[in-house]
């Protein structure tokens, strides 16, 4: 059975300062392991809810019906940050 952890990169931000205006403060190039537990990292609590369905299925299964080239990349709910989830393959 699948049981990778999940290398999370944000990719974009859509902000003319390149920081996320939200509490967390997030950078782009910013990386997170996503394994049995939350990111050893501080993270936005709002982008880990949005993008935690979508990892723990990844975390699960060798690939989702929707995915792309071996990611899938999730917004934030404000939408300012895009976060790309790929398999770490050990």
């Amino acid at each position: 059975m699948a049981d990778y952890k999940i290398k999370c990169i944000v990719v974009d931000i859509k902000t003319s300062t390149g920081v996320c205006p939200g509490s967390a403060k997030c950078r782009k190039d910013e990386e997170y392991i996503i394994t049995a537990r939350t990111p050893d990292v501080v993270m936005c609590g709002r982008a880990f809810a949005a993008i935690h369905p979508m990892a723990f299925g990844m975390r699960w299964s060798d690939k989702l019906q929707f995915e792309r080239n071996n990611y899938v990349d999730v917004a934030c709910p404000d939408g300012f940050v895009t976060y790309r989830l790929t398999r770490i393959i050990e």
